[in-house]
């Protein structure tokens, strides 16, 4: 295919494109009338629908209660953690302070 004739494809596609964009443009300006008032209604439909009073979000779905004893539980893991790390440390110096017998 030569390049005139691949532009002139190109041109074609353009003018199809540009005639679709107007039909699209021309129906958006008649139809926007119809369509807000079946938006309008719709909502109001669902509003009307909806009047159930809405429960409160809670945080988290967890309870105070449940939310305290995982804290507590965590807590005393790290409370081990650094106890062990506190334990190795004092080893490490004592072996670090006795001197080597020979």
């Amino acid at each position: 295919m030569s390049t005139k004739q691949l532009l002139a494809e190109i041109e074609r596609g353009i003018k199809a494109l540009q005639k679709a964009q107007a039909l699209v443009l021309k129906a958006e300006a008649v139809a926007p009338k119809a369509k807000a008032t079946t938006a309008k209604t719709a909502r109001a439909k669902a509003a009307k629908a909806t009047k159930v009073p809405a429960k409160k979000a809670t945080k988290g779905g967890m309870s105070d209660e449940g939310r305290a004893k995982i804290a507590a539980a965590q807590q005393k893991r790290w409370a081990k953690v650094k106890r062990e790390k506190n334990k190795a440390a004092k080893a490490a110096k004592a072996a670090l302070a006795v001197p080597a017998v020979l």
